[in-house]
């Protein structure tokens, strides 16, 4: 799963000796001996887990029947919406990417509006109002309160997501966030999906049938707009247009931000290369190869492989176009996304119309 998407920014595991941190800051109303307390009775339950920030603890709760679906319980005393959001969306993706969460909900009252506007503006939507649901004790009293039982899927989660462009061959999956692309794979029609956030993904978009695979081309909705889904980040929207745009011969660079989370200087420097490869021409990973290396041949020969195994790990095909480099003798070798899709888009682009896509 994608754990890079996770990084410990606002919030991190909580740990027994954080109890008086969150006595002191007023976040857990009682003595620290009771916080430590309800913090080691988590801490011993495999099914529960704390993360603290400034202000901020939560506890997620595994359902004991499927760990994949999560209940979170917030004490927060933070009054800044924009500093709950980062909190709460930095939450999302801790669960839905690094603990393979499917489902998380959450319980809250009328009165919490500024937990609710931030939970909406993630994602979560309202499942069911529960009557006297949450008790609290004020002045000796017990008082019982309404409560809205929250929730959201991975596959509606609004930070992050996937679109699906179709073409003549399959589709194509485009990975990111509301800024961002980071990744771009290639789907065959009637096949099964590799990727199981992108199979889920497909799943709840409605572009796999049964049995968890890719629709038939006369199958599939080819009409489906990612901007129907609420849910779809805007540089998605914005990914899913240039690169239908690309198939329909409308466009043949690209203005889509790119997020490369992982890679060496050298991969950067092929890729960077590969920017540069003019629409409708291909070169060879030598005449990379020499361009990296100044014109020196020798260099260059001892380089080439190496050139290679970076287009074939390019995160971002079409969009950094590595389909155009081709081996020196014409072959064409070394596509991530299989060799029949790389014959499609060079065929595409040397075409002076548009292939029929549908």
């Amino acid at each position: 799963m994608r754990k890079y998407l996770a990084a410990d920014e606002f919030l991190r595991k909580v740990k027994i000796s954080d109890a008086n941190i969150l006595v002191k800051e007023g976040v857990l109303q009682m003595s620290v001996k009771n916080a430590q307390e309800l913090i080691r009775v988590a801490s011993l339950d495999n099914g529960v887990d704390g993360y603290i920030g400034e202000n901020i603890y939560i506890q997620v709760t595994s359902s004991a029947d499927d760990i994949s679906r999560k209940m979170i319980k917030i004490y927060s005393l933070i009054s800044d919406e924009h500093v709950l959001f980062e909190c709460m969306d930095e939450l999302m993706r801790k669960l839905f990417f690094k603990e393979d969460a499917r489902k998380v909900s959450i319980l809250i009252t009328s009165s919490e509006v500024m937990l609710d506007e931030v939970l909406c503006e993630i994602g979560f939507m309202q499942e069911a109002l529960l009557r006297d649901e949450i008790c609290k004790v004020v002045d000796g009293r017990k008082v019982y309160e309404d409560a809205g039982l929250y929730s959201i899927q991975r596959s509606e989660y609004k930070g992050y997501n996937v679109c699906f462009v179709p073409f003549q061959r399959g589709v194509v999956a485009i990975t990111g966030g509301i800024t961002y692309v980071d990744g771009l794979y290639f789907l065959s029609y009637e096949e099964a999906i590799e990727d199981s956030y992108i199979a889920e993904c497909a799943w709840y978009q409605g572009i796999t049938d049964d049995d968890a695979k890719v629709l038939p081309r006369k199958d599939y909705p080819w009409d489906m707009l990612p901007e129907e889904f609420s849910f779809m980040p805007p540089e998605l929207i914005r990914a899913n247009e240039e690169v239908k745009e690309y198939f329909h011969k409308q466009r043949q660079n690209f203005d889509i931000s790119v997020k490369i989370h992982e890679s060496t200087p050298f991969q950067l420097q092929v890729w960077d290369k590969l920017k540069s490869i003019p629409y409708g021409v291909t070169v060879s990973y030598e005449d990379i190869a020499l361009e990296i290396s100044d014109n020196d041949l020798q260099r260059a020969r001892k380089l080439t492989r190496a050139v290679g195994k970076a287009c074939s790990e390019n995160p971002v095909p079409i969009i950094v176009p590595c389909h155009r480099v081709i081996g020196k003798n014409g072959r064409l070798v070394g596509f991530s996304g299989g060799i029949e899709f790389k014959d499609f888009l060079l065929q595409n682009e040397l075409f002076a119309t548009a292939l029929p896509l549908n």
